[in-house]
């Protein structure tokens, strides 16, 4: 675990706590890679190296795809569209939770933390995600970039503010991509980057969140520690 801010060490508890979804809370970093690849394989294009297609997991997809494709001609963008969902799909039921998350999701609701998701997914899919995942009543709002500007805009954030009536200096965003961090400063808000899911350390290091972890029980440790105060 790595701390970032030594201003963070003195910060208050949070109230509310905003989440990604892919790569954060669910282990599907490896299953969009694996779609995004499978897509432009489909279709004939550059096959992109791994790090490559990790690096435009939080986009929406419009935005990955044409990060990844940029001379992707304008009538084959449904096209891609269609081959990474139907690739995507075909995974979808072998993302779990990485462990210990729906456990730590129940005790902060339990408690009383406010919880929200900010995702480049679809409305469609993070709805089914919830469903399977029998999450229903964890989250106080959600935002997916068929509601709001993709990341790195703010707009999620702004949004989920403004309907939770929370104040920047209370909440934390939480995610696995420097898409995430640079959202966060955007709109004021602290960050705690994860360094498990799709980008390294290293680059998501160089974003600076307000603190930035390796492991899934250290980011559960550090969340904890925000939120009840005297927490070992």
């Amino acid at each position: 675990m790595t701390a970032l801010s030594s201003a963070a060490a003195q910060a208050p508890a949070y109230r509310a706590v905003i989440f990604d979804w892919d790569g954060t809370l669910l282990d599907s970093t490896h299953h969009i890679v694996g779609a995004l690849i499978g897509a432009c394989r489909d279709l004939g294009l550059p096959e992109p190296t791994r790090e490559a297609a990790s690096w435009v997991i939080g986009l929406s997809l419009q935005a990955a795809l044409y990060q990844l494709a940029p001379d992707l001609p304008p009538g084959q963008a449904d096209a891609f569209v269609a081959r990474y969902k139907a690739h995507f799909m075909r995974l979808q039921g072998e993302i779990r939770f990485f462990d210990g998350q729906a456990r730590l999701l129940r005790e902060l609701r339990a408690g009383g933390t406010i919880l929200a998701v900010a995702t480049g997914k679809s409305r469609k899919g993070l709805d089914q995600s919830i469903d399977a995942l029998g999450l229903h009543g964890v989250f106080q709002a959600t935002r997916t970039v068929d509601e709001a500007r993709g990341k790195p805009d703010p707009d999620m954030l702004h949004q989920l503010l403004a309907e939770l009536d929370l104040s920047p200096e209370g909440t934390l965003m939480v995610g696995d991509t420097t898409h995430d961090i640079l959202m966060a400063q955007a709109a004021g808000v602290d960050s705690l980057a994860v360094a498990y899911g799709a980008h390294r350390a290293d680059l998501l290091a160089s974003a600076r969140p307000t603190a930035l972890v390796d492991t899934v029980p250290a980011m559960q440790s550090w969340i904890k520690s925000r939120i009840y105060p005297g927490f070992v």
